[in-house]
């Protein structure tokens, strides 16, 4: 096989294997339980460790855990987080090992005055 074969065998694969890399979901998160507060992580690297951060007003709270084979992870935050809808604003985010990182905000909820 000369060079100039090669090189067009290597740009012919590359041109195939673009379209794959780039039609990867990007990683997300989603509130699963407030109390205690529970996240669902999905579409992260296969077993690449995750750094969870919840943030309300008065508190950070931070945990590490693994993404499965597919990608996805669940959270949960047993240490009081106090997260109030009516008086908070709920931030997450998670950063892979991997470059991974996808984030969260459930801002304040207008509630109604308590009686």
């Amino acid at each position: 096989m000369t060079r100039r074969h090669l090189l067009a065998a290597c740009a012919g694969t590359a041109a195939l294997l673009a379209p794959a890399a780039a039609a990867r979901p990007a990683p997300a998160l989603r509130l699963v339980a407030t109390d205690p507060v529970t996240v669902r992580g999905t579409h992260f690297h296969a077993r690449e460790s995750v750094r969870v951060t919840v943030r309300t007003a008065d508190l950070t709270r931070i945990r590490r855990v693994r993404a499965t084979a597919t990608g996805s992870f669940t959270a949960r935050f047993t240490a009081p987080v106090g997260y109030d809808p009516c008086a908070d604003t709920l931030r997450v985010y998670a950063t892979g090992a991997r470059g991974d990182a996808a984030g969260l905000k459930l801002p304040q909820r207008a509630c109604p005055p308590a009686p």
